[in-house]
């Protein structure tokens, strides 16, 4: 394992090695450039994790994985390497797997990492590969917290109107049984007095404390999510605001309503203006992980807010290209093609898999809604980042290792198609798999990566 951790860490010039050309290397170059996307807790940095080890041992060791992949084919790679993409961190692959070994899952991510995946094929055309005897596939990958990415829609919202949103959602379950005390608090404190930080800061860790109880609990839609990152890169204490009561929102001559302005404005302008420049970046091709299993641990009503969540996302990029004039002249190009992926499906027994698909279906569907006819194609994933259980004794029970190091079978109801066919008060336990000793090898067996990439690589 230490020998792929090397391999896949130096980034190298192998370009410059084969004596290439700049405009050699231009010409030899096939870019993707895709947005993985993701909430809090979809899985993003194990997807990143196993695919880096799945392309490494499919090109390097001739391991059988990914079956249905047919345009990285085995035999014409020559060899495969990882580059700094712009002046961003790299992504910690050999921290992952040093977790992996210990037992530990990946943790989240709480700050923005990324990197070029570079695959180096050989041309199988009789004459290409005499002039140019390589193509480069280039993958592009950023990831970054989930918490940013509900908060990107706020950029092109005023302050009164942000906060009469937000206050209208904690109004309405799931949040209003977690916005209680949050909601007393408010109801308590009296706005007469003026907005001083000593004042402010009341309200912002009452505030926040509320929001991270939500978050625990399987809240999605919760804003600012930057909030719950420390050292995401806004001080919320010297520049934190809350969501207010429109009676005090609403009054633009309140110095209450003033200040949250000004804070408000410091956050879209110093912060998320900068962090859509910077971090998500012009792409043609999106991945979204979607975490089902949240939401069916908790209720039906946080499946209805994850629905809604996904929807924003047409607030925060641009998809299908809209005329000649932005796509040629300004280079605008939008997201042609998306891929909803749930992920961590190894977590529901073969039986059940049908139903976990129809309900991402169900849950996106407010999403697919907004793209525009013929301009966006999309499909609907089911993927395994690492086959952390084996089958059961019958077609809908598995086998797993607990937390406590113990082999059980878990015997599993039908899962619900759509969210309709789930009972309000229903929910269903999610399995809590250990990291199997014997990881590398489950993480090379993982499921429907090929078809992914098959997908977003074919013309």
């Amino acid at each position: 394992m230490r020998k792929l951790i090397d391999a896949i860490l130096t980034p190298a010039k192998h370009a410059k090695a084969l004596g290439t050309s700049q405009w050699q290397r231009w010409f030899m170059q096939s870019e993707h450039r895709f947005t993985i996307t993701g909430l809090s807790r979809s899985g993003k940095s194990m997807l990143f994790t196993s695919l880096m080890t799945v392309l490494k041992y499919r090109s390097e060791e001739q391991y059988q994985c990914l079956p249905l992949l047919r345009y990285l084919p085995m035999e014409l790679v020559e060899k495969m390497w990882l580059e700094p993409l712009g002046d961003l961190p790299l992504f910690p692959v050999e921290e992952h797997i040093r977790d992996l070994e210990a037992g530990h899952w990946p943790p989240a991510t709480e700050t923005v990492a990324g990197f070029k995946l570079v695959v180096r094929l050989r041309q199988a055309h009789q004459l290409k590969k005499y002039l140019l005897p390589f193509t480069d596939v280039v993958f592009e990958f950023i990831d970054y917290p989930g918490e940013w990415l509900t908060d990107l829609p706020m950029l092109s919202k005023s302050y009164t109107q942000w906060s009469d949103s937000a206050w209208a959602q904690q109004m309405n379950e799931p949040q209003q049984r977690y916005a209680k005390a949050w909601h007393d608090k408010v109801n308590a404190f009296d706005f007469e007095q003026p907005p001083t930080q000593a004042n402010v800061e009341q309200l912002v860790s009452a505030y926040r404390h509320y929001i991270q109880e939500a978050k625990s609990q399987g809240i999605s839609m919760l804003q600012p999510g930057s909030f719950l990152i420390p050292g995401s890169g806004f001080d919320y204490v010297a520049q934190g605001f809350t969501p207010l009561p429109s009676r005090i929102s609403s009054d633009i001559a309140s110095p209450w309503t003033q200040c949250f302005t000004r804070h408000f404005e410091v956050f879209k302008h110093q912060w998320l203006t900068r962090l859509k420049k910077d971090t998500f970046r012009q792409t043609d091709k999106q991945i979204i992980l979607v975490d089902l299993f949240e939401g069916l641990n908790h209720s039906r009503s946080h499946l209805y807010q994850l629905r809604e969540t996904l929807s924003h996302l047409a607030d925060t990029f641009v998809y299908g290209n809209e005329n000649w004039f932005k796509r040629n002249v300004l280079q605008q190009q939008g997201i042609a093609k998306v891929a909803f992926v749930a992920t961590k499906a190894d977590l529901v027994p073969a039986g059940q898999r049908d139903a976990l698909l129809s309900l991402l279906k169900d849950v996106t569907r407010g999403a697919t809604a907004r793209f525009k006819d013929g301009e966006v194609q999309f499909e609907h994933f089911l993927v395994s980042a690492i086959q952390a259980t084996d089958e059961g004794s019958h077609s809908n029970a598995l086998r797993y290792v607990n937390p406590e190091g113990r082999y059980m079978e878990a015997d599993f109801e039908a899962l619900p198609p759509d969210l309709k066919s789930m009972p309000a008060d229903e929910h269903y336990p999610v399995l809590k798999a250990a990291v199997p000793s014997d990881y590398l090898a489950r993480m090379l067996n993982g499921k429907g990566l090929d078809r992914l990439l098959q997908f977003l690589l074919e013309k």
